[in-house]
């Protein structure tokens, strides 16, 4: 018996990695930038917008490591039987966002690192490109393998760093707000513009199911292991978890910090960057800069390495299903499809960079737009989840209970509720 449960025990461990990779490509942007800027501009009632954006949510991200380990195939190939107009929707989200959001991230860790160590003598462009350049080697050179063992490392680090950060806030208790402030409202102007970002990137967009359920392809070809159900779902959930805990952290730190104050974190990499650090240092004292320094680094650069990773194998596994009715993960062309990763790595790198260099517009509007974009697209993403997992694919053993499915259901209904109020808005 002993034996045994010590055996499940390193099935459990090892099945960890594609849920903290979901997290790490989630809590870059919707975390420290969004989730940090909604409670500095509206306080805490975001608490219960991520509470809620989160559960509603929930069943189509759970989805995509269910049918890889139903099937052993990433969710692109249920879009794949539904259609090939429902692969092309997917690969459009993907083409939208891959430059911009690699651009993005990209200006945000040099702007943190410039402001961390005081790097003068690099502009922040050249200091992107640094950046990117690296991740670029390290995952032509280090694969999947060195990806999965690298984020686990990050994600302990910055657990730790936002821990300490986040209780030193709550010690410390919210700032005194200014007298006659007022705020925007949520459902108007800037605040719903905030508002639309972070719930379509809260944790992250909906192209990133699939990429979940390519990591857990992934996985399972690079280690020759197959994970129950059950370790499947529980790398999933302490990935989800995590992202959930970390929401909360940035966003009270920016209400306890910032709100009332009448200061707005926005401009470009750099000067989003100074505001956040010297507010928190102002609030904490000199002691906390370089805690909050690493968790903010920690944060955004987690995230630059997994979608630098992740949109290039979502492209090309898109464009191979496309292509293939049945595909089959033989020797040749998993030798194929990793040829064609590298290829279109350099270029997302090159191009990400590129957009961030000769581009005129703020890192918080690049965001801004992406995320915008991510949005309005996620209810036809998320339908098509749905239909993935009730397909004829799914054996039984592995379908969502009724309730997740209901749940799915009332989430679509939400996503497509807000989409529709705010193009109202806009017109």
């Amino acid at each position: 018996m002993s034996y045994i449960n010590i055996s499940k025990y390193k099935n459990l461990l090892r099945s960890i990695g594609p849920g903290l990779l979901f997290a790490s490509s989630a809590i870059g942007t919707s975390h420290l930038v969004l989730s940090t800027r909604a409670g500095a501009h509206h306080g805490m009632i975001y608490f219960w917008i991520i509470l809620l954006a989160l559960l509603l949510k929930y069943p189509f991200y759970e989805f995509d490591p269910r049918y890889a380990n139903a099937t052993g195939y990433s969710l692109l190939k249920g879009y794949k039987d539904q259609g090939t107009w429902a692969v092309l929707v997917f690969m459009l989200v993907i083409m939208i966002n891959m430059f911009a959001v690699v651009a993005a991230i990209g200006a945000v860790s040099a702007g943190l690192l410039a402001t961390m160590f005081g790097v003068n003598g690099i502009s922040v462009p050249s200091l992107s490109g640094i950046i990117i350049g690296l991740t670029l080697l390290l995952l032509l050179f280090g694969g999947f393998k060195l990806l999965d063992k690298l984020i686990k490392v990050i994600s302990i680090i910055l657990l730790l760093t936002v821990l300490i950060a986040f209780v030193a806030v709550l010690l410390k208790g919210p700032i005194t707000a200014t007298e006659g402030l007022t705020t925007a409202p949520v459902l108007e102007g800037t605040g719903l513009t905030l508002l639309i970002s972070l719930l379509g990137w809260m944790p992250a967009g909906m192209e990133a199911s699939a990429m979940n359920s390519i990591w857990a392809v992934e996985k399972i070809e690079s280690t020759d292991y197959h994970p129950r159900l059950g370790e499947s779902l529980f790398d999933f959930n302490l990935g989800y978890l995590f992202t959930l805990i970390l929401a909360i952290m940035f966003m009270t730190i920016g209400a306890y910090t910032v709100y009332g104050s009448g200061v707005i974190l926005d401009g470009n990499a750099t000067q989003f960057s100074n505001k956040l650090l010297n507010v928190f240092v102002t609030n904490l004292g000199g002691w906390s800069y370089y805690i909050f320094a690493l968790a903010a680094f920690g944060t955004i650069y987690g995230t630059l390495i997994t979608v630098m990773d992740a949109f290039p194998r979502c492209f090309v596994r898109g464009l191979r299903v496309l292509k293939f009715e049945e595909p089959k993960n033989t020797k040749k062309q998993l030798s194929f499809l990793d040829k064609s990763y590298k290829i279109t790595l350099v270029i997302v790198a090159v191009g990400g960079f590129s957009l961030f260099y000769f581009s005129a517009a703020s890192m918080i509007q690049m965001l801004t737009y992406a995320t915008i974009i991510s949005f309005l697209l996620s209810p036809l993403i998320a339908f098509i989840n749905l239909r993935a997992i009730q397909s004829d694919a799914i054996p039984e053993t592995h379908r969502p209970s009724s309730t997740l499915i209901y749940l799915a259901y009332l989430g679509l209904i939400a996503l497509v509720a807000f989409s529709i109020y705010y193009l109202i808005d806009l017109l």
